[in-house]
């Protein structure tokens, strides 16, 4: 259904010049998502783990969720520029790939997720500590659900 889509953009011209840059671009690419999966997962555990009473607990969630809320939006900054320069010059590779349309599955509810019930646990005055809890392990099982699939999609 979508396979043309891929095919044009590779063979787009931004799938084209970056097909045929040096493999150092790959590798910057590469250390780049890394990078920017490390600081959003990082910065959710830390939050998650404040949410089930395990951690951080001087401090209010609101104070953390917005102290590490610059860090998840450079972590997703770097994942999407990285992520588009890994995927646009071999996108017609990734189409058949089931492991790459899992993670994209989980990735689309993680961000839904994030935007609804993250904000709604991490904003609100008085959360009872099982939705909290309940809140932090959906939130951290799907963001870890994507790295783990997208540790994977190169091996099947």
């Amino acid at each position: 259904m979508f396979e043309h889509i891929f095919n044009n953009i590779q063979n787009s011209g931004i799938g084209s010049f970056l097909g045929k840059q040096n493999h150092l671009l790959g590798a910057i690419a590469e250390l780049l998502h890394i990078a920017g999966l490390i600081l959003l997962l990082a910065s959710l555990l830390v939050t998650g783990l404040r949410l089930m009473g395990w951690g951080l607990v001087s401090l209010s969630v609101a104070d953390l969720a917005k102290s590490t809320s610059r860090f998840i939006w450079l972590g997703l900054a770097l994942l999407v520029i990285s992520g588009l320069i890994l995927f646009v010059p071999a996108a017609n590779i990734y189409y058949p790939n089931k492991i790459f349309w899992f993670k994209f599955q989980v990735l689309l509810l993680a961000l839904v997720a994030h935007f609804t019930l993250y904000q709604y646990v991490t904003r609100s005055k008085q959360v009872h500590l099982w939705v909290a809890r309940i809140a932090a392990l959906i939130i951290l099982g799907l963001w870890f659900s994507v790295a783990f699939a997208g540790r994977f999609v190169g091996f099947f």
